[in-house]
């Protein structure tokens, strides 16, 4: 059966090479619908109480907890600013999480989610994907599982990653695939 997955960029940078990772990573899966979020195209005021009360939600945070719920699984590339979630991207979890309940948290019951990361350095995000695959259970995630790319721009050269590291992406999407 046909699933829809959701990938979702968790960068706010133009030239991110997250972005670029999702978007090799998106290209492997072959016999579902995906499409792409990118957190750039939903901005959305830092999260308090106080503006919370006095403005409610904002409507991009509503378009985002509406699009989650329209697809069965999730592919998030969010890069390591200083070992965590980015500023951005963990705003709009706690605005989008402030739409649901213990019964529907923001990723649905045991929605299958596959993590990626990418770095100029050697980690390759990997203290911000533990993170995030301790969290996002949380927010009603399965994690299936994560690739983290280390030293980028060594394996992603001239428009593409090379054939180790394409080898190891297609194997890990495939198997994040088979389990959904």
């Amino acid at each position: 059966m046909m699933k829809k997955i959701l990938t979702v960029s968790a960068s706010n940078s133009k030239n991110s090479i997250n972005r670029t990772l999702l978007e090799v990573a998106a290209s492997k899966v072959e016999g579902h619908k995906v499409a792409m979020l990118d957190i750039r195209d939903y901005p959305m005021p830092f999260f308090s109480l106080d503006r919370e009360e006095n403005e409610g939600h904002p409507e991009t945070a509503k378009q985002v907890r509406a699009l989650f719920s329209e697809y069965d699984a999730f592919i998030i590339s969010s890069p390591e600013h200083n070992g965590a979630i980015p500023a951005e991207f963990k705003n709009l979890i706690d605005w989008v999480s402030r739409l649901g309940d213990l019964q529907n948290p923001m990723f649905a019951t045991n929605k299958p989610v596959f993590l990626l990361s990418a770095s100029p350095g050697p980690r390759g995000g990997a203290t911000n994907l533990k993170t995030l695959t301790q969290l996002m259970p949380f927010w009603g995630a399965d994690v299936k599982g994560s690739y983290s790319l280390g030293s980028f721009y060594d394996y992603f050269v001239d428009g593409k990653l090379n054939a180790e590291k394409e080898l190891e992406l297609t194997k890990s999407i495939t198997n994040f695939i088979g389990e959904i």
